[in-house]
């Protein structure tokens, strides 16, 4: 495979030049490979005809192609690396995803629905506490600090005064953890409700609030969306997903002097694949797995202000709407966000249903 893929540089050749056109998946490799991006996770293609010394037997064999840039030290691009994995065809996946739904018996039904019950009552529990029982000692905290500040601060060095002005913002940024925990928490009990949704409007109107309120007193960031944006998703949901992702990107190029942040969709995907684009301080793709983690941050709060959660539930949005989330970024460069909305099998059946 490593010779012919040596010897045949140009990938896409190994299919048809018409392919990419009916071929939703194709078309988004062609894109990565032409922009010099990384696919995200591995994308269904029909297995290449051109492809020599490897035969797949019988008809509807297809295979799972995953790549991403290679990049030298200098930042010079070497090409692409990436795994190639064949996969058996549709029919015979879609028989035994068939016989693996009709194995669940109704009492495991009824424990998973059960399960659920008790799952969503210990996530009472933990609101409940979160709400009441920890912010009660944290208020104490809080309250006698700034009376301790007010009565005896005159009375007390400069030295004295910061420690209780670290311990009162201390006090604020964990007011503020505990409410995004709790709008987390809220988040992931409203109901999905898919609705035609003008992506470029909501768009335009997120991007505008909050230029206003993210570069106050910096360069007025360039902001472009792209036209004929729609798609079928909670309206709610999506203009958080779409706020929390042009407030970063606005924040991290704010230092920069000429910010520009680009709301666009993929050509040729389905499903359709967004994506949010800034010129900002971007940052090592090392450490891109703690991206989405609950209050990891890859920039300092005094650089950067924030609580870290944003982008959690960025993603727990987008994998309720049955789509994916990941991004692209170098440091000093800038990033880029991709996800979609809804899951390519979904995305598949709404494109084969008739008008």
């Amino acid at each position: 495979m490593s010779e012919y893929v040596g010897a045949h540089p140009l990938w896409l050749s190994n299919w048809p030049e018409d392919a990419s056109c009916q071929d939703a998946d194709l078309g988004r490799l062609a894109y990565c490979l032409q922009q010099k991006v990384a696919c995200g996770e591995a994308l269904d293609l029909p297995w290449p005809q051109g492809l020599q010394g490897v035969s797949a037997q019988g008809q509807g064999w297809r295979c799972a192609v995953q790549a991403e840039p290679r990049w030298g030290d200098q930042g010079q691009f070497l090409g692409f690396r990436g795994v190639l994995q064949m996969m058996q065809p549709a029919v015979a996946a879609a028989d035994q995803a068939q016989q693996a739904a009709s194995a669940l018996s109704r009492a495991e039904a009824e424990d998973a629905a059960q399960n659920a019950q008790m799952r969503e009552a210990e996530q009472e529990v933990l609101r409940y506490a979160l709400s009441h029982d920890l912010r009660a000692p944290l208020r104490v905290v809080e309250g006698f600090t700034r009376i301790v500040k007010e009565d005896y601060g005159r009375a007390m060095d400069r030295l004295g005064n910061d420690h209780l002005d670290r311990v009162l913002t201390a006090a604020a940024r964990m007011n503020g953890m505990i409410d995004a925990i709790l709008a987390q928490a809220q988040l992931a009990a409203e109901p999905l409700q898919r609705v035609g949704i003008d992506m470029t409007a909501l768009a335009r109107e997120i991007g505008s609030e909050q230029s206003a309120l993210v570069n106050a007193g910096c360069a007025a960031a360039e902001l472009v969306v792209a036209e004929g944006m729609h798609e079928d998703a909670d309206p709610l949901l999506v203009r958080r997903v779409l706020e929390n992702l042009i407030s970063n990107a606005l924040k991290y190029s704010a230092k920069v002097a000429q910010p520009r942040v680009e709301v666009g969709v993929m050509p040729a995907t389905n499903p359709a694949v967004f994506f949010v684009r800034d010129n900002g301080a971007g940052f090592d793709m090392q450490h891109a797995d703690k991206l989405f983690g609950m209050f990891q941050r890859l920039h300092s709060a005094k650089e950067f202000p924030g609580t870290g959660v944003g982008l959690a539930g960025v993603q727990n949005i987008v994998r309720r709407h049955g789509g994916r989330i990941w991004a692209e970024a170098r440091p000093g460069e800038g990033a880029c966000f991709y996800f979609t909305l809804m899951g390519t099998v979904e995305a598949q059946q709404r494109a084969q249903r008739p008008e």
